[in-house]
């Protein structure tokens, strides 16, 4: 089918040219221009309801809406008219009749789009002399999400997240006219996976989080770019932080760590898109937890003794005779959440000992089954789709062994995505099991397969009959899985089953990051057998109270690190930026480089 032209048109007098089909707004946008909008957002539908983006159309009776007016050849737009300032100011004080006035105490003061626009394009003074309607406040609608219907100004953005985005429609519209209000559907509270995000897209003070509500002022957070940690998808965020003062003394004498007050998402058309889960939004709370933070190199000289704070040229003293009295090797293992810098430091470190004629395992997170995985995976990495970047288009099936609500708790914004497409009938989606999967040969280009990550030889044999050029993603659940297949490591979460009832004969040497993800259940038991462990982390954990060594590594959230999700982006988490002078020592040039590390 033949492209049609692009269409050229004016706003305010600068010329632009879109593609057929868009609208005012979209337009406004590629000239950098700012059209003032409630109820508009990219990923819901156009309703032109708020009336708060008007525009003056050159030979044109009426305003018109931004929003939900195409584009036509030649038009000239006005976005700054008086009839435009008029319109606009018209709809503010109609929206303000029954809005309570009361900035100052409401959660969402320094944020809010109404108190923007009221300063920006509203009346001066208000005429309503009438009585304001009163309606509910501050009612729990599910465990995160509290209502004010009084601070409603009715856009629908939740109504329509609920319903198109999500699927569920929880959220609707109650009453008509002046009594219409926004509520959950028969009182039945929400029970949404991504339920943050109608707090996202509200633009007033309407829908608030239980979790940040009265936690922090807008201007009090610095904002920092990173990737959740909650499971393999890798969605973009922003992290929110509210910062001691580094100049004031912590009674405890540690590092001015910054508070993590909440996580919002970051627009990535390819990853999440505008949204994020519940998991991942509330699940940073461990990286508040500065009693369990682990700061500096420790020690445990026997076992049942406390652990001491050390240099780290006496661990690397302590290490070296501990080695002699080993006569198993050492095992080096990494845990799924490690990013790549943590896994180039921990090749670092295995190489060195092998070149000082330590006994040392052959690789990392060996054992009967590894070898096979990898095997395995290196002959699926021939198919151009699951060695690059999995990218969607053209995919008209999808085979997975879960259907798109199950999916949501292995990985919720992957879940949502195809829920969506689903939906909206672009994508078919057949539940079913690897085994009969393998028999599928229908249409293979437009099919993905969706996989368990597998745990035997049962299972790969079963999984290897999928043709190799088929579009394959393994349902991997922690945040660089993925990235350590890429590098030639077995994940710890497709060792498990082969770990059960097995333990560490010889000294282990553990590379980890704490996440809101526990560790492996299966490792942790197979580590426990060592009789010398040391352990690289962040945060404490039970297999840190059983080292023999400690030794602190930033946290995730807190260094730049670059982790590969489960459809192959390699993405790189900003993370927040901070002095620690404890770690100095250990972290030269970096969260994971350091030179003096290479001796141990």
């Amino acid at each position: 089918m033949e492209e049609k032209p692009p269409v050229k048109l004016s706003i305010d007098g600068h010329e632009v040219s879109v593609a057929p089909g868009s609208t005012i707004i979209e337009a406004a946008q590629k000239l950098a221009k700012y059209i003032p909008h409630f109820c508009y957002h990219p990923g819901l539908s156009i309703v032109g309801q708020c009336r708060m983006c008007f525009v003056e159309i050159e030979g044109a009776p009426k305003l018109a809406t931004a929003c939900s007016t195409p584009v036509a050849e030649g038009m000239k737009i006005l976005t700054e008219s008086a009839k435009v300032k008029s319109g606009q100011n018209a709809t503010l004080e109609f929206t303000l009749l029954n809005h309570p006035l009361d900035c100052p105490i409401c959660d969402r003061g320094g944020e809010c789009k109404l108190q923007d626009y009221t300063y920006e394009y509203g009346p001066p003074l208000s005429r309503m002399v009438d009585d304001k309607k009163l309606k509910d406040k501050h009612r729990l609608i599910s465990k995160e999400i509290v209502l004010d219907q009084e601070r409603c100004i009715l856009c629908t953005r939740c109504v329509r997240f609920s319903s198109e985005v999500d699927g569920k429609a929880e959220i609707t519209v109650n009453q008509r006219g002046s009594e219409a209000v926004v509520d959950v559907f028969e009182e039945r509270p929400m029970t949404s996976n991504f339920s943050g995000n109608v707090v996202d897209i509200c633009p007033v003070g309407a829908l608030t989080a239980q979790d940040f509500r009265f936690a922090a002022r807008p201007w009090e957070l610095k904002r920092h770019e990173a990737v959740c940690t909650g499971c393999a998808v890798g969605c973009n965020v922003e992290i929110h932080t509210k910062n001691r003062n580094p100049g004031i003394l912590r009674p405890d004498h540690l590092p001015p760590n910054p508070q993590v007050v909440r996580l919002i998402p970051r627009d990535n058309m390819q990853v999440n898109t505008w949204w994020l889960c519940d998991k991942g939004r509330w699940g940073y709370h461990f990286h508040n937890e500065d009693a369990d933070r682990l700061n500096t190199p420790q020690i445990r000289r026997k076992s049942g003794a406390a652990l001491e704070d050390i240099s780290l040229r006496e661990v690397q003293l302590f290490i070296e005779e501990a080695s002699k009295n080993q006569s198993a090797p050492w095992e080096f293992w990494i845990d799924d959440s490690l990013p790549h810098e943590g896994i180039a430091w921990a090749k670092e470190i295995h190489a060195s000992w092998k070149s000082r004629g330590r006994s040392v395992a052959s690789t990392f997170n060996l054992n009967s089954y590894s070898d096979a995985l990898l095997k395995f995976w290196a002959s699926r990495m021939q198919g151009p789709w699951t060695a690059g970047a999995a990218e969607w288009a053209g995919v008209k099936t999808v085979l997975s062994p879960y259907d798109y609500r199950e999916l949501e708790t292995i990985a919720p914004v992957l879940a949502l995505r195809i829920g969506q497409a689903v939906r909206k009938g672009q994508i078919k989606l057949e539940k079913m099991p690897v085994p009969a999967m393998s028999a599928f040969r229908t249409d293979i280009t437009s099919t993905a397969f969706l996989v368990n990550p597998p745990q035997s030889i049962e299972e790969l044999e079963s999984i290897s009959k999928i043709p190799t050029d088929a579009k394959l993603i393994p349902l991997f659940t922690q945040a660089n899985s993925r990235g350590l297949l890429n590098e030639g490591i077995a994940p710890v979460e497709s060792l498990s089953k082969s770990l059960n009832g097995q333990r560490a004969k010889g000294p282990v040497f553990f590379f980890g990051q704490r996440t809101q993800n526990p560790l492996s259940t299966a490792l942790a038991d197979y580590l426990s057998g060592s009789p010398f462990i040391v352990v690289a982390d962040s945060f404490k954990s039970a297999l840190s109270e059983r080292a023999s060594v400690v030794l602190p590594l930033t946290p995730l959230y807190e260094s730049q690190s670059t982790l590969t999700n489960l459809e192959n982006r390699r993405q790189v988490s900003k993370g927040i930026f901070i002095h620690h002078p404890n770690l100095a020592e250990l972290h030269r040039g970096g969260p994971f480089v350091n030179p003096s590390l290479r001796l141990l």
